[in-house]
């Protein structure tokens, strides 16, 4: 594999931990202003970004690449209201397929194969969760940020299982 290649994916673990690290900030804020199902919804996504750190990381691996952890950064866990929260997740979401598509570039560049049919995964993905913030976006802007007016979409939140 490519060294810039490696390095970008062993930089995308990293993010993807940070990913996981800003939905529990947000499942927290949530949580603080009584929206359990906001709460649960932003946790299982924190659950899920885990899990493609971890895809990357035994991808790495078995390619046998090294794999560094580095620091976390702390994440920003106060927000305004209910809308601003969610911007914030569609915003790093969008962050995150800019990333996967500066390492697909590389590993076109470098003719990895290998690399650019385990990334279309990520693309994929990608597609899904950019989709799901903006519908939460569009949901929330519609409703307001009164918590009664927050309310049913709450428990359509907390129906999302992990």
């Amino acid at each position: 594999m490519n060294k810039k290649v490696a390095e970008l994916l062993n930089a995308q673990v990293n993010k993807e931990f940070f990913s996981a690290y800003l939905y529990l900030g947000i499942s927290k804020y949530y949580a603080k202003q009584d929206l359990p199902g906001f709460a649960s919804w932003y946790k299982v996504q924190a659950e899920e970004e885990q899990e493609h750190a971890m895809k990357i990381y035994d991808y790495l691996l078995d390619q046998d690449e090294d794999v560094t952890l580095d620091k976390i950064a702390a994440v920003k866990v106060d927000f305004k209201d209910a809308l601003e929260a969610a911007k914030e997740a569609d915003k790093h979401e969008h962050y995150i397929t800019g990333e996967i598509n500066k390492i697909m570039d590389a590993a076109v560049e470098d003719k990895d194969y290998r690399t650019q049919l385990f990334l279309n995964w990520f693309i994929s993905e990608q597609d899904e969760e950019e989709r799901n913030s903006k519908e939460v976006v569009a949901k929330i802007e519609l409703l307001g940020t009164e918590k009664k007016n927050l309310y049913l979409l709450d428990k359509e939140m907390g129906s999302r299982k992990g």
